[in-house]
């Protein structure tokens, strides 16, 4: 048993070379989706905190300018115990407080201040906060001032600044007793709407009781925010900060949407590129293969009537015929091959002035009947050859009409010699003449092996011959024929009507305008 070979199919390799790549680079793409997902996130993210940290760093160059204007009223006096002094001037402070600092922990023994309820508070929180204000201490050492804020449950709202501070070489305690919703309200509000903008959303709540106390939508506030951060000063409160229109996350999704989109859009563009290149490769490969056809079809068309000449004219030519009728008979089938074979070069030649546009018709009067009385003689010897029944059905009542003759005369042929050629065991043809409508016509109908309906659209191309069935397959020619055809018939502005049937002949209907006023090749 004879083992098929797997030949692979071009059209096969292609769409690996399309496929295999565009996965990849798909998967590839989708993959990375989400990384970059993230990162356009964790950028936006810390765009939304460095908005916030330019609020927090606003809200402490405020404490640090109250504090700069209020060391420029303490005399050198009060270093010496604790100084608690009322501060009228500043509207979000309700009153300051100095006290000395052990030089080795934090001694609040002697910690004076006119309300005890809220003096035992602020010892309470000092002593639970005295790591940080021991690690104040060693700021200030490094010549750095910081501020912590610390709220107080005396009463809502108030918190207290600490910081320490250095004179003389003895370091002191300072607490500023601040009013944290009045500062928020009238300090920061303003900074909230500057930075906010129309792009952003920030609002300011209470974390314990969720109380909004500032809001850059003027008292309003979405219910959920993006990014939140606890106020450096009043750690009791938080700002929120949202984008005005879009989130986030529908930012990642429209982001990812757009992506996949834009990859989908490269893959479609990579299927129609990789389409139409297999498209053209199987179209030069067609072409190519038409064009090897036409060579090898031609070459057989030529050589058989080359052979014929050649033979009865050597026979001719060494004197070996005493009987005249006989060689009478052989130079009329010298004739004949002759006038086949210039056929086979006139249409060739045809093709070639076709293809290069200088195909010109000339128009005179012509009648279709004799068109046809003259190529039926001329090929009556041919039709006796192939042993062809020709039946005429020629209308009486035409007029000459305005066309090329040759054009014709040729346009016949070809429908003939294709009649012939794809006759089967009937080989009968009916060439017709008659009026349709605006146009007269020839018809050439045989009873051969008909056109496929898929094949019907392809036959007026140049270099196709149907092929299928075995006497397609042996039927030799240009493939030329039906092209010229057409073209000749477009020249007169006409039209090729074609009624075909498998295995049931064919018929070919060339119709030429009556009143025809066109000159074109």
């Amino acid at each position: 048993m004879i083992k098929k070979r797997f030949i692979i199919k071009p059209w096969l390799i292609v769409g690996m070379l399309l496929v295999i790549p565009t996965s990849l680079f798909t998967a590839i793409e989708l993959l990375k989706l989400n990384d970059q997902e993230e990162v356009i996130e964790s950028i936006y993210t810390k765009q939304l905190e460095s908005v916030l940290y330019s609020i927090n760093q606003y809200s402490d160059d405020i404490a640090n300018n109250w504090i700069n204007i209020l060391y420029k009223d303490i005399h050198p006096a009060d270093y010496e115990s604790t100084l608690e002094q009322p501060l009228n001037n500043f509207p979000q402070l309700e009153s300051f407080i100095l006290h000395p600092l052990d030089s080795v922990s934090l001694n609040l023994d002697d910690f004076r201040i006119s309300n005890d309820t809220l003096r035992q508070e602020i010892i309470s929180q000092l002593q639970t906060n005295s790591n940080e204000i021991a690690q104040l201490k060693r700021y200030m050492k490094s010549g750095y001032r910081k501020i912590i804020g610390i709220d107080l449950e005396y009463r809502q709202h108030l918190s207290m600044l600490v910081f320490v501070s250095e004179q003389e070489n003895h370091y002191y305690l300072n607490i500023l007793l601040v009013n944290a919703q009045r500062f928020i309200s009238e300090a920061l509000s303003p900074r909230l709407q500057m930075v906010a903008g129309d792009d952003l959303i920030i609002v300011v709540r209470h974390s314990k009781t969720n109380e909004l106390i500032a809001s850059s939508l003027l008292n309003e506030a979405p219910d959920e925010v993006i990014k939140e951060q606890a106020i450096w000063l009043l750690p009791d409160y938080k700002l929120g900060i949202l984008p005005v229109g879009i989130s986030i996350e529908q930012l990642a999704r429209d982001r990812a949407r757009q992506n996949i989109g834009l990859l989908i859009l490269v893959d479609l563009l990579l299927i129609a590129g990789a389409w139409l290149f297999y498209r053209n490769v199987k179209r030069e490969l067609h072409l190519a293969k038409v064009k090897s056809d036409f060579v090898s079809n031609v070459s057989h068309e030529i050589r058989t009537p080359l052979a014929l000449i050649s033979m009865y004219a050597e026979t001719l030519q060494l004197g070996r015929l005493k009987d005249e009728s006989k060689r009478l008979k052989y130079y009329d089938i010298i004739y004949r091959e002759t006038q086949r074979l210039s056929g086979i070069v006139n249409n060739i030649l045809n093709f070639s002035r076709i293809e290069s546009g200088r195909q010109k018709l000339s128009f005179g009067q012509v009648a279709l009947n004799e068109v046809v009385d003259e190529v039926l003689t001329n090929y009556h010897y041919h039709f006796n050859e192939k042993g062809c029944k020709v039946t005429q059905n020629l209308s009486p009542e035409l007029e000459p009409i305005k066309a090329d003759k040759q054009a014709i005369t040729e346009c016949l042929i070809n429908l003939v010699d294709n009649g012939i050629k794809y006759s089967g065991d009937i080989k009968e043809l009916t060439i017709s003449t008659g009026r349709k409508g605006k146009y007269q016509f020839i018809e050439v109908k045989d009873k051969g092996i008909g056109i496929s309906p898929k094949e019907q659209k392809y036959i007026f191309d140049k270099f196709y011959r149907v092929t299928k069935g075995a006497l397609a397959h042996h039927a030799k020619g240009s493939g030329l024929g039906l092209s010229i055809v057409m073209h000749l018939v477009k020249g007169h502005n006409g039209q090729i009507e074609l009624e075909s049937e498998e295995h049931a002949g064919s018929s070919f209907r060339i119709l030429f305008p009556i009143n025809n006023q066109t000159t074109k090749a």
